[in-house]
């Protein structure tokens, strides 16, 4: 944070979620600006993330449960199997210790894409189709082409996701060189590619076609 300003932030089950440094918290139920805590099952909420490891949150993402990524691992908050979060209702469960960087993850139909801390690999957050469990994996999405990254010594600074006419993931490296993943992931389809220009790409953003096309 910034002065106390929060970073990142999403919707889930009507509330404002937002992070508080190691903490994150919740607005009162449709009232969006209102964080006075209270005990009543729509009053706002705050929870601190404990862990071993440094905590401080990189990223929120509001899913099928709360989403939180910070420096030292990924987590789920929910308020059981049925019920929403409330002030005294409220699990929290470290799924995957790889630590997050800066750069906001990307929500791709029911899986989200997050780097690790510095940038080199980029993984899914998800729970396995096949799984027998509600616990969440995280493989990563490079491991057959990690010489783009970690083999160039370059981390990635920006990410963008193109829904049509192809799934694809947009990334900015370091070093100025832009990659592409052709992402299909219902067909196991993770291709990556390497783009140069003759300058140096700084950021990345996708937008709807005026015609549709």
């Amino acid at each position: 944070c910034t002065r106390g300003f929060a970073q990142t932030g999403d919707f889930l089950q009507d509330r404002l979620w937002l992070d508080a440094g190691t903490a994150f918290c919740g607005s009162k139920s449709g009232d969006y600006e209102n964080y006075g805590v209270g005990v009543l099952d729509d009053d706002a909420v705050i929870f601190t993330v404990n862990a071993k490891t440094i905590a401080t949150i990189r990223a929120i993402v509001g899913a099928r449960q709360l989403q939180i990524f910070t420096l030292g691992g990924e987590y789920v908050a929910s308020g059981g199997l049925t019920d929403p979060i409330s002030p005294t209702n409220i699990q929290i469960t470290n799924e995957t210790r790889l630590g997050s960087s800066g750069v906001p993850p990307l929500r791709v139909n029911d899986v989200t894409l997050f780097l690790t801390r510095f940038g080199r690999h980029l993984h899914e957050f998800t729970i396995p189709k096949d799984a027998v469990t509600d616990i969440y994996a995280a493989p990563d999405l490079l491991l057959l082409a990690d010489h783009l990254t970690t083999g160039a010594g370059a981390s990635i600074v920006a990410m963008a996701y193109q829904r049509e006419p192809t799934s694809a993931i947009w990334a900015v490296l370091s070093n100025g060189l832009m990659l592409s993943c052709t992402y299909r992931r219902e067909e196991n389809v993770v291709a990556w590619a390497s783009h140069e220009t003759c300058g140096s790409f700084e950021s990345v953003a996708v937008i709807p076609h005026p015609d549709g096309d």
